[in-house]
């Protein structure tokens, strides 16, 4: 027989450093281990445990009781014991014939290594970082040359992507990426947990296909439907890696669905500190208007009271700064059926509007992961003449502030898949640096 429950250790009111106290009915699990009012036991504490034998040769205490309310109770208060569980400790407690063992719970030691290891990054100048839903690595590269630029060295342990071509598309070209960097690929939720190391940082960025208005008319799907598997996958990493910090992103309306309340619950369970933010191009002065949901999850004993971006710089850039000098010119249409499809939609009373751009706007609209497809409501540039064309992808990286390289050799496509499922680069920047400026401060190591 065996029998496995938690409890606290509490702050005593006499100066006796903490208490812990157990109790059972007659036919509860201590009484049915032999721990019954009056018995003797041997009370030991150790470096990482404590533990009660009962009936030892050196017995030391005697099980304790209360007639009114016909409860057997073992009460450890005293100094020696704050030692090994202070005051607020989870204690995992396995209750077995004969003995007691008292042992830290396995959630509050991996708080306690998570916030110990990230001191120490710190201290030591070198953060480790893992990456889940990675595509190209456009998130991924935005930390990991921010902790750059702060003078810390940046190491991404893992990478995690359902896609072959994205995740070697990130291998080719992000910059966080090196030969040391473990690939996961498939989806998530079909790895064992254990093979996720462990992190100091973790960014994750679940599929958004079924959050946005967009993906639930296309998929006739909830998010829960269509992508609430990776859930579990997401949470078994967070899990194994233990970071200190965890940074979400996906579209605005995935901030008040039932997964993201699942994840931020468990989370709050698990001891972090949970921030959210939507952030635009007001807070980046990046071209694109880009709405992004942030979650940022910060473990108890570092997080702070607030978190939160400010407003930024007003882009002044016009459109026309960014675009290529020469290109194809096979890429200028007419596109009629377009033409024709917004005069049907404007007397059908619908609400879409054609994005047609001649360079002086100072922003532009978001631009999908399907933009190649030239669908009628994403950024046009358009000629005198009237001739149309899409963004290049080049000009695609430009209106989201985030470097060409990371789309170099690709096929046009696969660029455009690639940008247009990512973040306005200077988001995730701007999160970073704000995350340095509080784990910088002297008082952070003390």
């Amino acid at each position: 027989m065996q029998h496995i429950k938690e409890t606290e250790a509490k702050r005593s009111k006499r100066n006796r450093g903490v208490k812990i106290w157990l109790e059972t009915l007659p036919s509860g699990p201590m009484a049915r281990a032999g721990f019954i009012e009056g018995a003797p036991y041997r009370l030991d504490i150790n470096n990482a445990s404590i533990t009660c034998t009962l009936n030892a040769t050196d017995s030391n205490r005697k099980v304790s009781g209360n007639a009114k309310r016909q409860r057997s109770i073992i009460e450890i208060h005293n100094k020696e014991a704050e030692q090994v569980f202070p005051a607020g400790t989870r204690i995992k407690v396995v209750i077995e014939p004969g003995l007691i063992t008292l042992t830290e719970h396995h959630e509050s030691e991996a708080q306690r290594d998570r916030e110990k290891a990230l001191v120490n990054a710190i201290a030591n100048k070198s953060i480790t970082s893992g990456s889940l839903f990675t595509g190209g690595g456009v998130s991924t590269e935005a930390i990991h040359e921010t902790i750059e630029a702060a003078g810390i060295q940046s190491k991404l342990v893992y990478m995690a992507e359902l896609e072959s071509k994205y995740i070697e598309a990130a291998g080719e070209n992000c910059l966080a990426v090196d030969r040391d960097t473990l690939w996961i690929e498939g989806a998530l939720e079909s790895h064992q947990a254990h093979i996720f190391p462990k992190v100091n940082i973790l960014s994750a960025s679940l599929p958004c296909a079924g959050f946005s208005t967009a993906g639930k008319s296309k998929h006739k799907q909830t998010s829960e439907a269509h992508s609430g598997s990776a859930l579990f996958g997401t949470m078994n990493a967070i899990v194994s890696s233990n970071p200190a910090v965890i940074i979400f992103e996906n579209v605005t309306e995935a901030q008040n669905s039932p997964i993201y309340q699942l994840i931020e619950g468990e989370l709050h369970r698990r001891k972090y500190r949970t921030f959210s933010q939507v952030l635009d191009n007001t807070n980046t002065g990046t071209i694109e208007q880009r709405k992004r949901f942030w979650l940022i999850a910060i473990s108890e004993g570092l997080a702070p009271e607030s978190f939160e971006i400010p407003a930024g710089e007003v882009n002044t850039r016009t459109i026309a700064s960014i675009l290529e000098e020469q290109v194809d010119s096979e890429l200028w249409a007419e596109n009629d059926y377009l033409k024709a499809k917004a005069e049907r939609d404007a007397k059908a009373g619908k609400g879409f509007k054609r994005q047609l751009l001649d360079g002086s706007e100072t922003e532009c609209g978001t631009i999908g992961r399907f933009y190649n497809k030239k669908r009628s409501t994403e950024p046009f540039i358009v000629r005198a003449d009237g001739m149309e064309r899409l963004l290049t992808p080049i000009e695609h990286a430009r209106v989201k502030s985030a470097p060409a390289h990371l789309i170099d050799n690709l096929p046009k496509t696969t660029a455009h898949e690639i940008l247009g499922q990512s973040v306005d680069y200077l988001q995730p920047v701007k999160i970073t640096e704000a995350l340095l400026s509080i784990f910088l401060k002297p008082a952070f190591n003390q």
